[in-house]
């Protein structure tokens, strides 16, 4: 019997697979890579303050095209350009979950320690505990300067139904990557439940995962691929490092930046004469991820050799404590920044420069006081599920 849909004796199946399975994940199971992923914590807070930044540039000035004359120098040129790459900053986000949420998931499922209890508290007390506290902060901020607030759509977007069939809540339109990670781990954790449970955990997890499909046939199959090719290499995070495959990736990284940057819409260049040379978003966005996907087992396995090396990966790990929290709640804020301050600059000048800085600071040292009581306590939220949980079982 499936107790808590747990993991049963291995099946025909899992014994045909395992040796495959092993083969994937062995040396990830290994000594060498039980300690920490270095540099990790930086991309990933790197990734949410260029969102950040990009939205910000983007109620502070005016496009390309329309800046002053003086203010189209190549600089400004550089920093338009950087300030336009949303879509590639969250598919850092999607790759490194893959790496670091898939990975763990394969290695877990290699040696049958994959719990769904665990896994499903994990997932949700990480999804969920900053981000109630950010779609209310979103109601707020929307009565605050009017716009609408959809409360059936807060259920929806808490079980990552936004772009499915509701729009992000109160108009905070980064939501929209949220019901992908939603999905992600839904998918994961019911493929993980069939490769290991018995019949009935089985059968259950085949209506899970017709479920998991169905909403990717609303979804953008391309960003699923980011993830799984994170997942993918995590494995060779343990293995020598290979300057090789990290060339490659960043090759390939460079190529699906271009392909990406040329495809989206932009008023102030014409695009058109490249486009026919060039491979399709969905494409661009793959070739990205996998390019990603085989820099990060190389930069994971740099490890500080000095006091001031180390110092500066735990001030990453600091700073992507909040990361979570800042991608979630910094568009309300620049709403109210927009509310009061709508114009738009057409000159790069110190005022302007200024104003940006001070949209930026603003969303961090928000975000910051918001995780303190909320993010920050995740890890005793989900204690105190799995005691709730354990203590249901055992009632």
């Amino acid at each position: 019997m499936d107790s808590q849909l747990g993991v049963r004796p291995p099946s025909a199946f899992v014994l045909a697979a395992e040796p495959l399975i092993r083969m994937v994940t062995r040396s990830a199971r290994s000594p060498q890579n039980a300690g920490h992923l270095y540099w990790l914590d930086w991309l990933r807070f790197a990734a949410a303050f260029m969102v950040v930044a990009i939205h910000a540039r983007g109620g502070t000035w005016v496009e390309w095209g329309r800046l002053a004359e003086a203010s189209q120098t190549k600089l400004v040129a550089v920093f338009f350009a950087l300030t336009r790459a949303g879509t590639e900053c969250v598919l850092v986000f999607f790759v490194l979950s893959g790496f670091l949420v898939g990975g763990k998931l394969i290695e877990r499922v290699a040696d049958r320690s994959f719990r769904i209890r665990d896994y499903a508290i994990d997932r949700i007390s990480r999804l969920w505990v900053p981000l109630v506290p950010a779609l209310v902060w979103s109601a707020i901020v929307a009565y605050w300067v009017g716009k609408p607030v959809s409360w059936v759509g807060f259920g929806g977007n808490l079980l990552g139904l936004q772009v499915v069939w509701f729009r992000s809540f109160a108009e905070n339109i980064p939501l929209w990557s949220l019901a992908y990670e939603i999905w992600f781990y839904f998918l994961a954790g019911a493929a993980a439940l069939w490769v290991l449970s018995g019949r009935r955990g089985r059968i259950a997890s085949v209506f899970a995962l017709a479920v998991a499909f169905a909403v990717f046939t609303r979804l953008g199959a391309e960003f699923l691929f980011a993830w799984l090719l994170g997942a993918l290499t995590y494995w060779l995070c343990s293995q020598p490092r290979q300057w090789s495959l990290a060339l490659t990736g960043g090759v390939l990284i460079g190529l699906g930046y271009l392909n990406s940057q040329l495809r989206t819409a932009t008023v102030s260049v014409d695009t058109t004469a490249w486009l026919r040379y060039m491979p399709p978003a969905e494409v661009a966005t793959v070739v990205l991820s996998l390019g990603m996907a085989l820099v990060l087992p190389y930069v994971a396995q740099l490890q500080p050799k000095t006091r001031r090396g180390l110092a500066i990966n735990e001030l990453g790990t600091k700073l992507a404590a909040f990361s979570y929290t800042l991608y979630l709640t910094h568009y309300p804020l620049l709403y109210v920044w927009e509310h009061y301050l709508p114009e738009r600059h057409a000159s790069i000048d110190g005022l302007s420069c200024s104003l940006y800085l001070l949209r930026i600071a603003s969303c961090l040292l928000f975000a910051w006081l918001l995780y303190l009581p909320f993010e920050r306590n995740t890890g005793w939220v989900r204690r105190q599920m799995k005691r709730l949980w354990a203590d249901k079982g055992h009632g």
